[in-house]
């Protein structure tokens, strides 16, 4: 079974955060692991988990209202 987990790429050091995630990954026991950057809300359906990396809130739900990825993370996080 994969688990894909999903770090928002909206702004900020998201490429950085997928870097430590797989990196975090190898030291765990085994599992298949995959780790995406999400853009879309077809990125974001694909997800088992997300990590929001820090930044300006306003800006983040800004460019993610958008992008039409407001709503479908809102749900996501339901």
């Amino acid at each position: 079974m994969t688990i894909t987990v999903g770090v928002l790429a909206l702004q900020g050091a998201f490429y950085e955060h997928i870097q430590l995630l797989k990196k975090a990954a190898d030291q765990a026991p085994p599992s298949e692991w995959q780790f995406i950057e999400v853009r879309t809300p077809q990125e974001l359906s694909t997800c088992d988990g997300l990590v929001l990396p820090g930044g300006e809130s306003t800006t983040m739900s800004l460019v993610a209202a958008r992008s039409n990825l407001l709503e479908p993370l809102r749900d996501f996080v339901k």
